[in-house]
């Protein structure tokens, strides 16, 4: 069968011919899968931590959606049932067997299409019922290719939940629309970390430090998501009068944080998810200010079984009336690999369909 692979650590892209050795558990058609940030590093070589499940060929792809063809001897999935795929496997550690390996204390876990796992971009692969999830709406069945990003932002939700209960936060009328939220960053994950604190009843501020191409711009207004351009103006005259009540970094940039830590109110809120590993333009001094303001920081990575289900349905309910298609900017064929090195016009997400 077809398969897209890469050969970790030195990456590189191409369509191979793959033999299935594993038959047992429930057997998925692929339907489509997506290609994020982490694909595209992976075929550059600069995930140094990738590693095949075996030989030197890794099988790409950690966001996908398929159909059930035989579903063996599960009571739970029948011929027929649209899936999502979980992306990291448990290890051995405590948080792995509560099913948290989100949360995994050793690094002793597996990851499909990144390290240790081949992914599923492929015609076909066997799963574990354990690690499948149901899409029940078809009406948003394209749209479920989108779960995978979308379980991120539901465990960001979580952990700034966690932390904004440390105090009373919420407004004066018991509601959260006076809190201001500002999401730097505009890709997929950004645009989606944006709309569901958008849905959740927050005022959203989606940062750039560059103009927006139109398909991200008629996404956000379409949501009522506003937008700050920093090469235009700054964060601190954005945020002056209005404040900053917390912050989610989804780019991964030290001059990000600086500026979030001198701009965020007190009591602020900051949520780090991007980890494009830029390196600072200068030094910074930035512990005074977040103990002064009592700002309280969390990194996020990766998400648990209840995450995907809850970006599902988050999908399945709202994915349509907030046009989340319009985030899949590309659909492509698999034979078209040359889309891992280049960056196509009004691009935000591209997905390949498998059908």
């Amino acid at each position: 069968m077809r398969a897209i692979v890469t050969f970790p650590p030195t990456g590189g892209v191409e369509m191979s011919d793959y033999r299935e050795t594993t038959t047992s558990g429930i057997k998925v058609r692929t339907l489509r899968t997506g290609i994020c940030g982490t694909d595209k590093e992976l075929v550059s070589g600069q995930l140094k931590f990738a590693r095949p499940e075996r030989g030197n060929a890794l099988i790409l792809g950690h966001e996908a959606l398929g159909v059930v063809e035989d579903s063996g001897n599960s009571e739970e999935f029948v011929e027929g049932d649209i899936v999502v795929p979980m992306v990291r496997r448990p290890g051995k550690c405590r948080m792995c067997k509560l099913g948290r390996q989100d949360y995994c204390e050793d690094g002793d876990f597996v990851e499909a299409g990144i390290r240790g796992k081949n992914g599923f971009m492929r015609d076909e692969f066997y799963e574990d019922p354990r690690f499948l999830l149901k899409v029940d709406n078809k009406e948003a069945m394209k749209l479920a290719v989108l779960t995978e990003p979308m379980k991120n932002v539901m465990k960001i939700f979580e952990i700034f939940n966690f932390l904004r209960y440390r105090i009373p936060w919420y407004c004066d009328d018991s509601t959260l629309s006076c809190k201001n939220i500002y999401v730097f960053g505009t890709g997929t994950e950004g645009l989606l970390i944006s709309l569901v604190f958008r849905m959740a009843g927050f005022s959203v501020t989606a940062v750039n430090r560059h103009p927006l191409i139109e398909s991200e711009m008629r996404f956000l207004e379409s949501n009522k998501i506003d937008f700050l351009d920093t090469s235009s103006e700054s964060i601190e005259s954005a945020v002056k009068g209005r404040g900053m009540n917390a912050a989610i970094d989804a780019v991964g940039s030290m001059d990000v944080i600086k500026e979030i830590t001198d701009n965020i109110s007190n009591n602020g809120i900051v949520i780090m998810f991007g980890t494009a590993g830029q390196l600072p333009t200068r030094t910074y001094e930035i512990i005074e200010g977040i103990v002064d303001k009592n700002i309280s920081i969390a990194g996020s990575v990766d998400g648990a079984k209840i995450h995907y289900s809850q970006a599902i349905e988050f999908i399945e309910d709202k994915g349509v009336k907030t046009n989340l298609g319009s985030i899949i900017t590309g659909v492509y064929k698999p034979e078209e690999i040359k889309i891992f090195k280049e960056k196509e016009e009004g691009e935000i997400k591209k997905v390949i369909d498998w059908t």
